[in-house]
């Protein structure tokens, strides 16, 4: 049995004539009875009822003409999708956002734009570290991630770049409400508690960070105790400490911390958006060229 055998039997069907539906289908009316026939003897059953006006379905017919139908709508909703999909008009995304980075303008606007011109494609974005996220990235369990900190010797991934994140310095507000007095050079601060965190969480920022302090001639007193960065906000605001935090805080900043830019403070990184070179996914390739703007 043949799709076009479905599509002729309803043709006959809706029209209740063989003659007419051979016309509608542009085919002689002796081939259309013989494939009329023919799935008939597949089913071992009559599907019409002839007479001298035409043909009736049969009971055993007219439930076929439904479950037929049924068919024919399933696998035109198939190619549509298919055609969709191939286009990537549709489908699904699973997206990584490093959490310093998911208030950022530079991630939120093309997601947002990629929805409004995509409707129909399902975005889902998972909270996750650099590490995390190239590893998730590599295996196929992410498309995509926003992201720092990728080697960009590794040719296992492609990359879109954003923006050039600077470092600000983080400041408890005073319970005044006014804004902390900023250290003349950051080695005035050597031996205040710095909000840091493990080094094994984020071991290239880390390094990152530490080289910023040697650039600016001091050691940091390092208190080890913040997971990211909004926990070292936290315990900034708290009151605890100072830190040294991305320049994309500020979209995530509680109101009991300043970030103030510091001259000693020169350094920045790339982040970026990043995909697995080899991978072919028309839904991701749209997604990308909406990225790179």
């Amino acid at each position: 049995m043949e799709l076009r055998h479905l599509r002729y039997f309803l043709a006959v069907a809706d029209c209740g004539s063989v003659a007419e539906a051979a016309r509608r289908l542009h085919i002689v009316q002796p081939a259309l009875s013989r494939q009329i026939r023919d799935l008939e003897e597949e089913l071992g059953s009559d599907l019409f009822h002839r007479n001298a006006k035409g043909v009736l379905l049969t009971t055993p017919g007219a439930q076929f003409a439904i479950d037929a139908r049924r068919v024919l709508n399933d696998v035109e909703a198939a190619r549509d999708l298919f055609v969709r999909i191939a286009r990537g008009q549709s489908g699904a995304l699973r997206i990584g956002l490093a959490p310093n980075y998911s208030w950022h303008p530079a991630t939120l606007k093309p997601v947002r734009d990629f929805k409004i011109t995509h409707p129909d494609v399902t975005i889902m974005l998972e909270p996750a570290l650099a590490a995390k996220q190239l590893a998730r990235i590599s295996d196929g369990s992410l498309d995509g991630g926003f992201l720092a900190w990728r080697d960009p010797r590794d040719p296992t991934f492609s990359a879109c770049h954003l923006f050039d994140c600077r470092l600000k310095l983080a400041m408890p507000r005073p319970g005044d409400g006014s804004a902390p007095a900023i250290p003349e050079r950051l080695a005035d601060l050597k031996d205040e508690p710095c909000m840091w965190f493990a080094r094994e969480v984020a071991p290239a920022y880390y390094d990152f960070l530490i080289h910023q302090c040697q650039l600016a001639g001091f050691s940091p007193h390092i208190v080890p105790i913040g997971g990211d960065v909004s926990t070292i906000l936290g315990l900034v605001a708290a009151g605890m400490g100072y830190a040294i935090v991305p320049e994309a805080s500020i979209y995530s900043c509680p109101n009991q911390v300043v970030l103030m830019d510091h001259a000693d403070l020169t350094l920045s990184y790339p982040v970026e958006f990043v995909w697995r070179t080899d991978t072919v996914n028309p839904v991701l390739e749209e997604f990308i060229k909406v990225v790179a703007g």
